[in-house]
């Protein structure tokens, strides 16, 4: 008596199948999150570089030698600033020769852009700071 084979899947050839799918569907998985992870660094980096372009263009209109210091909320970030004389202050000159209206110096300015209380960028740049220590002669 013979026996037909009958046509299909054994069960061990479907265990082996799943193994397969479930080990190339681990590798898609790994690849998926780590594609995440990227997108989301990315647009961590954006959203800073955005904060520091805001931060520089905000600066442009602080006095480092009246505001030495300070804070300022930005949106989500939070700009602290120090600022440090490179060259000490000294009159400006006048196109006579005369001593100008201002001290003029050179300050080192250094940038911290916080977010949630973590210092996410920081950067130096140099500005002039000025004051005004003389009137105009009246005319």
């Amino acid at each position: 008596m013979h026996r037909k084979r009958i046509a299909g899947f054994s069960l061990l050839e479907a265990i082996v199948a799943l193994a397969i799918l479930a080990a190339a569907g681990l590798a898609l998985f790994a690849a998926m999150s780590q594609s995440l992870q990227m997108a989301a660094r990315a647009e961590r980096a954006r959203e800073v570089d955005a904060a520091l372009r805001n931060a520089l263009a905000w600066m442009e209109r602080v006095n480092p030698m009246e505001t030495p210091q300070g804070e300022q909320p930005l949106g989500a970030f939070v700009l602290r600033w120090q600022a440090e004389p490179v060259e000490p202050p000294r009159d400006g000159a006048s196109g006579y020769l005369h001593p100008g209206l201002y001290k003029v110096g050179l300050y080192r300015v250094t940038l911290q852009l916080w977010r949630a209380g973590r210092l996410e960028r920081e950067a130096t740049l140099r500005r002039a700071g000025y004051r005004q220590v003389r009137q105009p002669p009246r005319v």
